[in-house]
């Protein structure tokens, strides 16, 4: 068995590292909740009531507010869990913060580089179609960052929103999105077994 970093049987750092394994656990657990109900609780009344221009309306206020909360939680749930690893005991252990630090940190390019330009591009584009004699204009994204307030689909993806309705658009988008969920779940999971494995050894 490897021994304890220095740092993390001190005193001084009982307290940061506590905290670290609570935000280890509980920043993918809230995404990942938040993910759900997108995909569970949000979207399914949304469109199998909502006329088309009401559920272009709501599908875009809804992706356009996730911003405020799904890097803060990303960023902390990786940071906690790279530390965790770094300061763990074993190897198992190391491995299990360190495999929810990769999975944590995975949503942030997964959803800039596969959502972006896929089904979230073909649904803000979907919407402007709907909305467009509303004056609703999106400009095209300037620069390698993807953002919600911009165009971000490929052609291909914009050719297939022409395609299909706007509930298409938003039950893909459901389906798509519990990949997210679940990779967050995962990573929860292998933080809490980290942590209570490690407070099983301290006792």
């Amino acid at each position: 068995m490897l021994a304890f970093p220095s740092t993390s049987t001190s005193p001084a750092y009982a307290l940061p590292m506590r905290v670290a394994q609570v935000i280890g656990i509980t920043a993918p657990v809230i995404y990942s909740s938040f993910a759900f109900a997108y995909s569970h609780m949000v979207m399914p009344p949304i469109v199998a009531h909502a006329p088309e221009k009401v559920l272009a309306k709501q599908w875009l206020h809804a992706y356009q507010a996730a911003p405020t909360f799904v890097p803060p939680l990303v960023l902390s749930g990786t940071v906690a869990n790279v530390l965790l690893a770094y300061l763990s005991p074993t190897i198992p252990f190391r491995l299990l913060y360190g495999a929810a630090a990769v999975l944590t940190w995975s949503i942030i390019p997964v959803t800039l580089f596969y959502f972006e330009p896929n089904i979230n591009g073909a649904g803000k584009w979907k919407v402007e179609e709907i909305l467009r004699e509303e004056g609703h204009r999106m400009k095209e994204q300037q620069g390698a960052l993807p953002s919600p307030h911009v165009h971000t689909g490929t052609p291909e993806a914009r050719r297939w929103a022409e395609t299909v309705g706007m509930r298409d658009i938003a039950l893909k988008w459901t389906e798509v999105n519990k990949a997210r969920y679940v990779i967050t779940a995962i990573a929860s999971i292998a933080s809490a077994a980290a942590t209570c494995s490690w407070t099983d050894t301290l006792i």
